[in-house]
């Protein structure tokens, strides 16, 4: 398919789909002057997305993608370096909500000592 119908079966944009090109996200191949995006690319621009939603980095996704290219999907290595970048970004995921549960723990303090000074009036009816 071309780029036009690969953009709009994923609901994405042409730059989008360029840039990820230029990553090696997604590797089309050339039909005279037009590219042509194959089943695999719309399957790789998926995972792609779904990393991304588990807030992984494209270079994070890079790494993983040339460490699927360098072995097969079921390789331990490559499984391995999935797991390994998804713990890493869960630790990091974990750290961020500590230290919002600090924060809001800090801001409700906050907010009790200033109902407090004014008598215990929340300012609600």
């Amino acid at each position: 398919m071309k780029i036009g119908e690969f953009v709009s079966m994923l609901n994405t944009t042409k730059d989008t789909v360029r840039h990820y090109e230029d990553l090696q996200l997604i590797t089309p191949t050339w039909n005279k002057h037009f590219r042509e995006y194959s089943e695999k690319d719309v399957l790789n621009f998926q995972v792609v997305r779904e990393l991304k939603e588990y807030g992984l980095s494209l270079n994070d996704i890079q790494l993983i993608f040339s460490l699927k290219e360098a072995h097969s999907c079921g390789d331990k290595e490559l499984v391995n370096k999935v797991v390994e970048q998804l713990s890493l970004h869960l630790h990091k995921l974990q750290t961020e909500e500590e230290e919002l549960r600090v924060r809001r723990k800090t801001l409700e303090s906050e907010m009790e000592q200033i109902r407090s000074l004014l008598g215990g009036d929340s300012g609600h009816d």
